[in-house]
């Protein structure tokens, strides 16, 4: 009975030309935006992979990554607004340096975890790595 519904379902929404697949990939994209504490790297003691960082290397997987970063950037958390930055950094660097330049840098601190530790840092600070280059290297690293 599941399986027929979620076929009619499937099928009904492909002949409207409806993806599910592009709905959840812009979910994800959104979710990332939403972010409460910015996360590169390893983190807690087993050093494994922030949900931010997880969500934001499977928007950089999609061709329209730039696209979705930056309607997510519209409703972002500050927090969420870095990994955004990271991402445009590193699959559009037109975009990234457009919207460098123009987006406020407010003095507000947000939280970040490094490894075991959480604390909140100034964002400018922050904007200041991302912009330097001390955040590319992680999205190199493989997926723990």
């Amino acid at each position: 009975m599941f399986f027929t519904i979620t076929l009619t379902a499937g099928i009904a929404l492909a002949q409207f030309g409806i993806s599910v697949a592009a709905a959840s990939d812009s979910t994800t994209a959104r979710d990332l935006g939403a972010s409460k504490c910015f996360a590169l790297g390893g983190i807690g003691v087993a050093g494994l992979m922030s949900e931010g960082e997880r969500k934001l290397r499977a928007v950089l997987e999609r061709p329209d990554a730039s696209q979705q970063l930056q309607a997510a950037l519209t409703h972002a958390t500050l927090e969420g607004e870095l990994y955004i930055l990271v991402g445009l950094r590193r699959c559009d660097p037109a975009a990234y340096d457009k919207i460098f330049g123009s987006r406020p840098h407010p003095g507000s601190d947000v939280e970040v975890a490094r490894g075991c530790i959480i604390s909140r840092e100034p964002f400018r600070q922050l904007l200041s790595q991302i912009h330097d280059g001390r955040f590319d290297g992680f999205l190199s690293r493989p997926a723990r």
